[in-house]
């Protein structure tokens, strides 16, 4: 069994929510510059490990960004290469699993993507994680609230981008009208029958699909056939955010027979729930491209094969480890129908060692060299205390 996907929980993006009341506080607008207009621009990107990267270039260097939806606005880390030329004020910022706090808004220096030069762009201040060092800072879904249009190909290598309202009229493709929350994207999608759900499009977030679980909790009371698609329950967490790991909660297991967004079919598709609202991820990256519209409020998708269905046909993800309180890396959810339960993982097992080295923290455990395909010695300690040995396959 590969381990790699399920040792890292899922990073999701960061919402920004603010009122100006008085000079100090920064709220939300579009008053960076562009550089263009009447342009059409390919962009090279990258998709590495779920993650759209552009390169952008301000003083002279080359830095990687992080191009994510679920975030309104760009963000800079205060540990990071990419420097801030001023401090804007502060913000209230809403993660993706609803936790709130209030940070500071700065301004990037002018950089360039493509051929087009960006000036005020500004974003929030957070600290740099060390799984999250593949990039340099993150660009949101305020490109696009800015009135850019964009096509993202990841099979092509290429984004184009354009503020010609027009330049995608005839690109065929499943269209999601969607609304914005907060400043980004939220389209509704059928994950069965006769049920109707509104999932922010959130290429912060990996997967294809996850079930937010006020919205399972509707389907279950509402449509009793429902319960046809839930495999399993557990309690614990998963997903961790700008501020902090999601409650521990029930959370479901599913097993959907077809997810269908804007008339098109993914079948046979496993998923999970969480605490936070419903999500559209980058994994739908990998069966099409994309293009945002937002003059006609629109997420199209264009399959690279068109049947009107496609079979995932994926594995159940059955572990997942989150930091503790104290901030050690521990087991926030776990499947009992899994190997990994039956090898004597439990929610809560916080990990003390893996082959005799000493895991001190989240970040340490994060940054352990795993080599897919081995077996390694951990050594954890039960929510009773007692300590046991496991063995497990990375």
């Amino acid at each position: 069994m590969n381990l790699k996907r399920l040792f890292l929980a899922t990073i999701s993006g960061m919402l920004i929510n603010s009122s100006c009341t008085h000079a100090q506080e920064y709220s939300y607008n579009l008053k960076f510059t562009v550089s263009r207009k009447n342009f059409v621009d390919s962009i090279p990107i990258e998709f590495n490990n779920g993650k759209i990267i552009i390169k952008a270039y301000s003083g002279g260097k080359i830095y990687r960004f992080f191009l994510d939806t679920g975030s309104s606005q760009g963000v800079l880390y205060r540990n990071g290469s990419l420097r801030h030329i001023r401090e804007r004020g502060i913000i209230t910022s809403h993660d993706a699993n609803g936790n709130s706090n209030k940070i500071m808004a700065v301004e990037f220096p002018t950089f360039k993507i493509g051929s087009l030069e960006i000036s005020g762009y500004c974003g929030s201040q957070l600290t740099l994680q060390p799984n999250s060092d593949d990039h340099d800072a993150i660009i949101g879904f305020d490109l696009f609230n800015k009135g850019l249009l964009a096509k993202i190909d990841v099979a092509s290598g290429y984004m184009i981008l354009t503020d010609n309202r027009h330049y995608f009229d005839n690109e065929y493709g499943y269209e999601m009208k969607y609304r914005l929350l907060r400043w980004v994207p939220n389209v509704k999608l059928s994950p069965f029958i006769k049920c109707t759900d509104e999932a922010r499009f959130d290429t912060g977030s990996r997967r294809l699909y996850e079930m937010g679980n006020r919205s399972c909790g509707i389907f279950m009371k509402e449509m009793s056939e429902f319960s046809s698609q839930i495999e399993s329950e557990t309690h614990g967490s998963r997903t961790i955010a700008s501020f902090g790991t999601e409650r521990n909660a029930t959370m479901y297991f599913l097993h959907l027979d077809r997810l269908m967004m804007g008339g098109f079919s993914f079948l046979d598709y496993h998923t999970i729930t969480t605490q936070g609202n419903s999500r559209i991820g980058s994994e739908l990256l990998n069966y099409g491209s994309v293009i945002i519209n937002p003059y006609r409020k629109l997420i199209i998708f264009c399959p690279y094969e068109d049947n009107g269905y496609l079979d995932i046909s994926n594995k159940q993800t059955d572990i997942a480890f989150v930091p503790s309180s104290n901030g050690k890396a521990c087991v926030g959810m776990i499947w009992e129908g899994s190997p990994h339960y039956q090898n004597g993982f439990r929610q809560g097992d916080t990990i003390l060692s893996v082959n005799g080295t000493t895991i001190e923290s989240f970040n340490t455990f994060l940054t352990y060299p795993f080599i897919q395909g081995y077996t390694y010695t951990f050594v954890v300690v039960g929510n009773d205390g007692t300590i046991r040995t496991i063995q497990s396959e990375r």
